[in-house]
């Protein structure tokens, strides 16, 4: 009996978020061998989490901390983990990456296909929109190490996108809603007989001390939440009626999981301005809403308008809401 080769696939991902998605994609190609290359923003418990998860599923993986080091060591990586072979496809999200322009410009002919970064790919301000290339000092020594192809090239190749944006525009107009649900979850129940309040937490004060834990509690309290998120960034968070939430998933990743843990359960998500509710908006039995008081309102005004007017997310004005008894 003859065995069909499988098709050999490399997938390129910089964020955790990226890890999930790229997750979902192995799952859809089951009729495709992957290998998996992370060159990761940061190191720390939640990128190593989803690495070693997707990492199950692909044969030859490369797990690189971007820092100082030149692009010439990374190929040396690339060698030594067996990733600078000739793929059949290339899945990448972050299209500026300038390891990821080094890897299709020397693999040009296979066929390359696209996933959301984040919001970065629809958002119409963001860089993936421009087709900047980098200074033409910087451009020729890129090319010297094989660097040839950019955004606008990749952009181009792209066959077609999957994205976790349902009917929203995109930076590649050939595009395939992908859940963030996994494969076979997802079936919702049509009794929701509870909802559950989460607040998803941000480093506040990173934008200023009137931002406190003090500033935190006084507008949550007055949704009466089940569940606070925290970011990796906070340090304390304020005490109050509802859970704090550990957890060495992504928000996105938590709350599928909590979807499918409680199939009777619909979701009300409150943030500031976390750009995660805009990543779950799609699922089903999610409601998110964005909050702020009047001073926020006029820090953040054209993005709570924009997220409204682009995505239909609402936006609540806390100073006009009385605390919950």
């Amino acid at each position: 009996m003859s065995v069909i080769k499988k098709n050999r696939s490399l997938i390129m991902c910089v964020t955790p978020l990226q890890m999930l998605i790229a997750e979902r994609i192995i799952e859809l190609k089951s009729d495709e061998s992957f290998d998996l290359l992370v060159v990761a923003l940061n190191d720390n418990e939640k990128y190593r989490t989803y690495f070693e998860r997707v990492k199950k599923h692909c044969v030859n993986s490369l797990y690189y901390v971007q820092g100082k080091r030149r692009l010439f060591f990374f190929i040396k990586q690339l060698k030594k983990n067996r990733l600078d072979i000739k793929y059949n496809n290339y899945y990448l999200a972050s299209i500026d990456s300038i390891y990821f322009q080094y890897i299709i410009s020397k693999n040009k002919h296979s066929d390359v296909f696209t996933f959301d970064d984040g919001t970065a790919n629809i958002m119409p301000s963001s860089l993936y929109y421009s087709n900047t290339k980098p200074k033409f000092l910087q451009r020729a020594v890129w090319r010297v190490l094989g660097v040839k192809h950019y955004m606008a090239h990749l952009k181009e190749k792209s066959l077609l996108h999957y994205t976790i944006y349902k009917d929203i525009s995109n930076i590649i107009d050939n595009q395939q809603y992908l859940s963030l649900i996994p494969l076979g979850d997802e079936k919702q129940s049509a009794l929701k007989d509870k909802t559950i309040g989460f607040y998803l937490g941000q480093p506040l004060t990173d934008i200023s001390e009137n931002f406190d834990l003090s500033f935190v509690k006084n507008n949550i309290d007055k949704l009466k939440v089940d569940y606070y998120y925290p970011h990796p960034r906070e340090k304390v968070y304020p005490e109050g009626n509802y859970q704090i939430v550990e957890s060495p998933l992504i928000f996105e990743d938590y709350i599928v999981q909590f979807l499918k843990d409680n199939p009777n359960v619909s979701i009300e998500v409150y943030s500031f301005t976390s750009t995660a509710l805009i990543n779950i908006m799609s699922l089903d039995r999610i409601q998110v809403t964005y909050i702020h008081d009047n001073q926020f309102f006029k820090l953040y005004k054209s993005f709570y308008e924009f997220s409204e007017e682009l995505f239909g997310i609402l936006h609540l004005d806390l100073d006009s809401v009385e605390i919950r008894i």
